[in-house]
């Protein structure tokens, strides 16, 4: 693949993180070709996300240039597993491919859900001390364990 040492320096530089994906889906590939990040205005993203699905630069592909904008983003959106690389598309990362996955089909939803929502008005973000309460509570104490 022409991401593969993409995806090494990621793996290289995350040593948490045991699982990638990169897609071109639409509605966050669409976010990805404006520029924009995803802005947080569903808890759900609060509680995924730990803030906005944030943008990172725009790299040619081939070489580890992506890999690097990866991770140079990620490590500014620490609770994000999600970047929208500019004119190429999302890259999520897991503790394991599953995570990834995951990741990847959430930031396609909530793409779609935001750009949804743009339609009808402006989106009403949701304050980061609340979001750092969701992001908090759905992974510290949410769910069966």
């Amino acid at each position: 693949s022409s991401d593969t040492a993409s995806h090494a320096y990621i793996y290289r530089h995350m040593p948490d993180v045991y699982g990638v994906v990169h897609t071109h889906s639409t509605y966050a590939t669409a976010w990805a070709a404006t520029g924009q990040n995803i802005p947080c205005g569903l808890t759900m993203m609060g509680d995924e996300f730990g803030g906005p699905v944030p943008v990172g630069p725009f790299r040619l592909i081939g070489s580890e240039a992506i890999g690097e904008g990866v991770v140079e983003t990620l490590r500014k959106y620490p609770k994000s597993p999600a970047v929208l690389m500019q004119n190429h598309g999302p890259f999520t990362i897991g503790r394991d491919a599953e995570g990834a996955v995951k990741a990847a089909a959430m930031t396609e939803e909530v793409a779609h859900t935001m750009w949804a929502a743009r339609q009808l008005g402006e989106i009403i973000e949701i304050d980061q001390a609340d979001i750092d309460k969701l992001n908090d509570r759905y992974q510290n104490v949410y769910g069966q364990h």
